[in-house]
């Protein structure tokens, strides 16, 4: 079999809210094909959920990838809360499903958003649990079909968006690659960052003596800064951005992306 080396870019930003403050929890549910488990694994509010597949991947089920969360409603009120899916880097083959209570649609065009009207409202999730009002549990389960005949690589966001006034509460990323063989390359597990919070410059230092390429991504989720990294580290000047909160993403040919959490206060 031909093998393929994919090269993965993760784009994560941060919604309007500042994310420790969103009150929004958002968990990988392990139990989701028989039943609901809201405490399953760290909260991804803000952060990714991914996974490399390939044809025979038990995570493939008929062609279908499906991600199940749960959200948890933690903003000291019910939100009324409908979910903005965002295409920021998918190939065109690809199709996509979001499910959200009460119902599943399909997902059209770079950014769909659930249904809210009079006949279909959206949930209203009740303060500090992940369930809604109707007594539905909270789960926000994208649904992902790779074109199987390519290798490809998506990334989708979902925000986790209020009703009432329109804001970004939170948001979550889905990192689906997809091989039709593999390359071994030396891994990339960890790098740190320092000063963090930062004012002139931070420091990334790698967990190995390689090359990968660091990108900045601010609230956007505009690349503002693009550096190649050698010999495992390299120091990134942010004396000319904006005071607030961004992510360093590490991309590296073979391996998973990695990102950590920058922030900028001068």
């Amino acid at each position: 079999m031909k093998k393929i080396t994919l090269y993965l870019m993760v784009f994560l930003a941060t919604p309007i809210i500042g994310l420790s403050q969103s009150g929004i929890d958002i968990r990988f549910d392990s139990d989701g094909a028989t039943g609901p488990n809201p405490v399953s694994g760290p909260n991804l509010a803000g952060g990714v959920y991914s996974a490399n597949l390939f044809p025979s991947s038990d995570e493939l089920v008929g062609g279908f990838h499906y991600v199940h969360l749960i959200v948890t409603n933690n903003s000291g009120a019910d939100k009324q809360l409908s979910i903005v899916r965002k295409k920021i880097s998918v190939p065109a083959s690809w199709t996509d499903q979001v499910c959200w209570p009460q119902g599943c649609y399909n997902a059209s065009g770079d950014v769909f958003t659930t249904p809210n009207s009079s006949g279909n409202p959206a949930p209203t999730l009740v303060n500090g649990t992940s369930t809604t009002v109707a007594g539905d549990i909270a789960e926000l389960k994208p649904t992902i079909k790779p074109d199987l005949d390519n290798a490809g690589y998506g990334l989708y966001r979902y925000y986790i968006n209020d009703v009432e006034n329109g804001i970004y509460l939170d948001s979550v990323d889905v990192s689906i690659g997809f091989v039709l063989g593999f390359v071994q390359s030396k891994p990339v597990n960890i790098f740190s960052v320092s000063p963090n919070p930062a004012d002139d410059f931070t420091n990334i230092t790698l967990g190995y003596d390689g090359t990968a390429t660091a990108k900045i991504v601010d609230a956007l989720g505009n690349i503002v800064r693009g550096e190649t990294i050698y010999n495992g580290s390299k120091s990134l000047d942010v004396s000319d951005l904006k005071n607030g909160v961004y992510f360093i993403m590490i991309e590296s040919s073979g391996n998973k992306p990695l990102n950590r959490k920058l922030i900028v206060r001068h």
